[in-house]
Parts: C-alpha cells; sequence; structure tokens
C-alpha cells in the first residue's frame, strides 16, 4: 500500500499516511484531535491548513472550501484539512486557528482532558563524564567501579538501600571492559528503573527514544517518542497481518488453539509487522535502532496472548480466563524485536475477558477513571470494547461486533482507503463523498452508516430494517430515488451509484443484506451499552460524555450513528472523537511511572462484564438490532 509522508511545519513533524486519505483523518489516526463542530463535513471552515509544496491545489477544491476561504488564501495555497485527499508527500503549514483546535495527544498532557502526568519514563541515560581510571591502589572492578560512579553521583541509592543491589543485563559483563576503555572510561549508562541494560561510548544523551505500539484487531499504529522531551518524532501504520486467519478475534483464537505450529504462525507474523513498523519508524526520524530502549503495547487480551505466544485456549472457553492480566516486561531479544535487544517490551495490563491493554490505555487518555460525571468510552470496531461509568466506579465490557464496520460480508464493502465512499447524502438524488476523489470501488464502514441512515430518514427502510417495495416507499419521496430501489433475484437493493453504460464503473449498492450485518454489528454495541448502563443504575440520559475511540470511530458521523442506534441518543455536543486513544494512553505509560501506576490501577478496579449468557445482553441485543423509533435508542 502506497504511503505518503505529511510534514507539519514549522515543527517539521513527519507522519506517515495511506494514499487517497484524508489529511485531517491521517492527523486522527497518527494521535491528533480535530475538534471541529461540523465533524469534517467541510461546514465550518476552522480546519484551515496551507500546503507549502503544493503543484495548484485551487484545481481541486471543493464547493464547500469556496465558501470559507478567500481568493487570496486560495492563491496562498490554503485548504481545509477535513478536505484534503493525500495523494503525494506534502508539507502542511498550521494556521493559528487550525493549531488552537490540533492538540497533540501524544504527549504528557492527553486531550480535552484534565490528566498530567509528570514527564518521567522508566528510561534514564546518565553521562559519567569522569570514571576514575583503575590503579594499583584501586583495584575495583570495572562493574563496581560503574556502580560507586552511580551512586556517588547521586543517581542511584546507594545498594544496600536497593533490595537486590543494581542488576545488569548479562551480556554488558561481557563487553564492559572493552568499553570502558575505549571511550577512556567516559560512558553513557542506560538505565531500566534500577538496572543497566545498556553502556555506550561517550555522551549519548540526547538519543534516548522509546515507541508506543497500539496493535488492533485491524490495524496496527506505532509511534517514536523522543524519551527525553516527550515529543512524537514519527508514526506509521500497518495492516494486522492475522487478518489472513480470520476478520474477528474469535476466528484467530480457535486457529491458534489448534496447536503450536498455529499458535507460533500467528506471533511470526505479528512479531514480523511490529518489525516492519520499527523499521519505519527509524527510517523516517533518521535515528538508530539501538537507540530505541523500550516499546509499550497495548491491544486486546487475544492479540496480547498471541503477539507472546502464550495458549489461548481457554481465553475462548466459558468463564473465558487469561493466562495473564497484570502488566508484563519481556526482553525485546526474546522476541527479535528491531531495538536495542537488551530493552524492554512493557505490556500494559489487560482487564479481564477479551478487555486488555487497549482498554485500560483509553480509560488513561480520556480520564473516566477520575471523572466527577459518568462517561462512556467506545471502540468501535471488530472486537467493540465499552467502558461506562465515573471515578466512583467504572465498568467494561466487550462484544462480538463483526468486521461489518471494516466493510467486510457487505456486498460493495472495503476498508476506509482509496476508493471507497465515506460519506452519502440523499436528497432529490444521492450524493457520495469518496477518498481519493476517484471513481468509486466500494462503500467503507461509515459510508454504510451514513447509507443506512439516510435510507432510515427518508422511509425507504422501517425500523425492522427492510427496505420497503416500490409500491410502499413514501409518495414524497423524490422520483430518481424511488427508482433507485431495486429487486436483484428476488433481493431488494438501494443502489448509491450505476455502473449502468460506463466503462469504468461498476454499480454499488446497498443490499437488504449488507443492513441486515449492519444491524447485528450495531446491535452488538448498542446491547452492551444498554446492559452496562442497567448494571452501573443510571439511565442513557445521565451519560454525560460519549467519546468514540479508534480510527473508525474518528471518521464516523455522529449524527448518522445515533441515527441507527449505533451511539446513545443523546446531543451531538456530547459527543466527541478521541482518535487513536489506546495509542495515546500506551504513550503517556511509556512518558511517564505515574502514568503506568495509574494504569495498573486502573486494570484492578475496573469491573468487567461478561455479556455471553446473560439474558439481559440477548435481550436487549434483540431489542438493539431494531432502528430508533421515537427518539429512543432502539
Amino acid at each position: 500500500m502506497h504511503k505518503v509522508k505529511v510534514t507539519l511545519l514549522p515543527e517539521k513533524q513527519e507522519i506517515w499516511a495511506t494514499r487517497g486519505e484524508i489529511l485531517s483523518e491521517a492527523l486522527l489516526l497518527a494521535g491528533y484531535i480535530l475538534e471541529t463542530p461540523c465533524a469534517g463535513h467541510g461546514i465550518c471552515g476552522k480546519c484551515k491548513v496551507r500546503l507549502e509544496n503544493r503543484k495548484d491545489s485551487s484545481l481541486e477544491l471543493y464547493a464547500n472550501e469556496w465558501q470559507h476561504l478567500s481568493m487570496e488564501e486560495i492563491q496562498q495555497g490554503c485548504r481545509l484539512a477535513c478536505q484534503v485527499v493525500l495523494k503525494e508527500d506534502v508539507q502542511v503549514q498550521i494556521t493559528t486557528s487550525f493549531r488552537e483546535m490540533l492538540r497533540k495527544t501524544m504527549g504528557v498532557t492527553v486531550v480535552g482532558n484534565e490528566t498530567d502526568f509528570p514527564l518521567y519514563p522508566l528510561v534514564r541515560k546518565i553521562f559519567l563524564q569522569q570514571l576514575p581510571r583503575p590503579t594499583l591502589e584501586d583495584q575495583l572492578g570495572d562493574w563496581e567501579r560503574m556502580e560507586r560512579g552511580l551512586v556517588e553521583g547521586g543517581f542511584l541509592p546507594r545498594p544496600e538501600h536497593l533490595e537486590k543491589g543494581l542488576q545488569l543485563d548479562g551480556e554488558i559483563l561481557r563487553t564492559l571492559p572493552a568499553v570502558l576503555r575505549a571511550s577512556d572510561y567516559q560512558v553513557t549508562a542506560v538505565l531500566y528503573n534500577h538496572k543497566l541494560i545498556a553502556l555506550e561510548e561517550g555522551d549519548t544523551t540526547s538519543q534516548m527514544f522509546g515507541v508506543a505500539l497500539d496493535m488492533g484487531t485491524t490495524t496496527m499504529v506505532g509511534a517514536l517518542i523522543d524519551l527525553n522531551t516527550g515529543k512524537q518524532l514519527a508514526v506509521t501504520s500497518r495492516t494486522n497481518p492475522q487478518r489472513s486467519f480470520g476478520a474477528d478475534i474469535i476466528s484467530r483464537l480457535s486457529f491458534g488453539s489448534q496447536g503450536q505450529e498455529q499458535l507460533l504462525a500467528l506471533q511470526a507474523g505479528l512479531v514480523e509487522a511490529v518489525n516492519q513498523i520499527l523499521d519505519e519508524l527509524v527510517q523516517s526520524a533518521g535515528i538508530e535502532p539501538n537507540y530505541i530502549y523500550e516499546t509499550v503495547v497495548v491491544g486486546n487480551t487475544v492479540i496480547h496472548h498471541l503477539f507472546l505466544g502464550l495458549d489461548p485456549t481457554y481465553l475462548g472457553q466459558g468463564p473465558y480466563v487469561p493466562v495473564v492480566t497484570r502488566p508484563l516486561q519481556v526482553k525485546a531479544r526474546r522476541l527479535k524485536i528491531h531495538m536495542r535487544d537488551s530493552g524492554y517490551l512493557y505490556l500494559l495490563p489487560n482487564i479481564a475477558g477479551f478487555i486488555g491493554g487497549d482498554a485500560v490505555g483509553v480509560i488513561l487518555a480520556t480520564s473516566l477513571y477520575q471523572s466527577s460525571k459518568v462517561q462512556l468510552a467506545v471502540d468501535i470496531g471488530t472486537n467493540g470494547e465499552i467502558v461506562l461509568g465515573c471515578a466512583q466506579q467504572l465498568l467494561a465490557c466487550s462484544t462480538a461486533a463483526g468486521p461489518a464496520f471494516e466493510g467486510a460480508r457487505i456486498k460493495h464493502g472495503m476498508r476506509a482507503v482509496y476508493g471507497a465512499i465515506e460519506q452519502v447524502k440523499l436528497g432529490d438524488e444521492v450524493e457520495v463523498q469518496v477518498i481519493g476523489s476517484v471513481s468509486p470501488q466500494g462503500i467503507s464502514g461509515s459510508g454504510l452508516i451514513d447509507a443506512v441512515a439516510e435510507m432510515l430518514r427518508l422511509g425507504i427502510i422501517d425500523h425492522t430494517g427492510r427496505i420497503l417495495a416500490p409500491a410502499e416507499l413514501p409518495a414524497e419521496l423524490p422520483k430518481k430515488l424511488k427508482q433507485r430501489v431495486v429487486e436483484e433475484k428476488h433481493r431488494r437493493e438501494f443502489i448509491l451509484v450505476s455502473g449502468e453504460g460506463l466503462t469504468n464503473q461498476k454499480t454499488i449498492s446497498i443490499s437488504q443484506e449488507d443492513i441486515r450485518e449492519l444491524q447485528l454489528a450495531k446491535g452488538a454495541i448498542a446491547a452492551g451499552i444498554l446492559v452496562l448502563t442497567r448494571e452501573l443504575g443510571i439511565t442513557i440520559e445521565q451519560i454525560n460524555q460519549v467519546f468514540l475511540a479508534g480510527a473508525f470511530g474518528s471518521c464516523l458521523n455522529p449524527s448518522s450513528a445515533r441515527a441507527i442506534g449505533l451511539i446513545p441518543n443523546l446531543p451531538l455536543e456530547k459527543v466527541k472523537a478521541v482518535g487513536n486513544a489506546a495509542g495515546a494512553g500506551a504513550i503517556l505509560a511509556l512518558l511517564s511511572r505515574s502514568a503506568r501506576k495509574q494504569a495498573a490501577q486502573v486494570a484492578r478496579e475496573v469491573r468487567h462484564i461478561e455479556l455471553s449468557g446473560r439474558p439481559d445482553f440477548q435481550e436487549a441485543f434483540l431489542g438493539a438490532m431494531y432502528f430508533p423509533r421515537n427518539n429512543k435508542f432502539y
């Protein structure tokens, strides 16, 4: 898949995006939050950017951009970020008004919340400038000489004050004598808590990096972070290679439970993808991989187990018990990760069942754990994760929504890539917005939700999801829309894009089966939300804020999601897309010991609600598959 580089000016920060992606969505995926009142529809005009190395951006302006940009701005290369299709490498100058909205989650303070953790990573680098050389009068061993230098410099407590003394990676002793003498006893010690994990010649304190890795069921996102400053240096993403073993985690869990060979195949795919991500980050930032000392990983429990090669068998059988829930530190060399081999992978704790470290990351990034009011966080995807509550109590559950949101099992479905219909509006005719502004090749999950919401609004489908026969359609429905309801092999469809008589355009439609798949997916999410509200003893109306997490949640039209009953029927100002919140939580844990401690506490205190086998979930699910009536949730 072709990548394009986006350089943000004046900081010269680089992010990588898929060709055909919208600039605002690429920023969201990279961990930036866009507080656009119009939800990225180009209506508010507040996300102005200037393209520095453009060819002739005015030729690609959408109609709504002409309404919000002056002729002078257009001549300067100004665009609305939510309308820019990335086709090649580009430099983007962030305007003052846009900079106010574009606030990094990839740092110590999380966007839009009061969470503020001190910059205090577990990794430290200490330059020992004048270690005394050994003499006949001072024959202290090289290791003890190092330890004495760290203690006398005030960088470590005295050994007797440490439970196990200063520890070290075993490989260091092998190279220690040569490194000390080659550097004339001027070395940089790399500490991971109270363990020496590397010794480097000269002063390398400025080169200290870590990676935050969100291992999603569908997409994996990695961010390279400068541990000295907390700044993000590069971001990249890849499709999770395990998709070839099944779109959902249950399929992969079943395959991995068949035997050691199958489990190793799943693990190898993940390790290879992680290494590809790290290689891209290193290349993009122009650093040495040996200067990456820690990678913090978040993911659901199944992905967590498969990455570590842990037997997932009993996670897939009632009572759905994981091998481990506590946070783990794993040597990079054990999995052959492309970073300092004596460095560590740190995996955030799992909660229970399929609720893993990614949910913990979302809770950290959104500050749910310290909210005085009830808030809801929903990571809408193949494995939907839902967290509800406040500082007093947090509940979490997972729902098998299936891959419909990713375009799977949809007749003309596809992922949100070049050529996918991402927005649909029905009026006198059908209006579609296509990623890349090219001939549409299919429809993404957000486009499907838009289309169904519009069909529901105009009465083309009823609250049960049935596409009405032409004779049943409302009399006031425009004739051109009526003509788009067709029978195909005794099954009704609604034609979004007709390819009739066109050489390079295929017909793209919404079938009755597509609507049923969407009803199953949205019903699972909605039912999970309902069960949690009942467990917490509140009504839907008492939810003060809804956070839509993940890449899909960020490109979703909240109005359409509300219309089909995917999210609660609350005022839209209470619904907020928070981008890659799981990844933002991983960065917080990478940068701050306090955040890591908070993550462990959150994982212990969140109450997991297991939905399988619950009659009230089954009852809620049956009701939630219908579309809302009378402004109710379902």
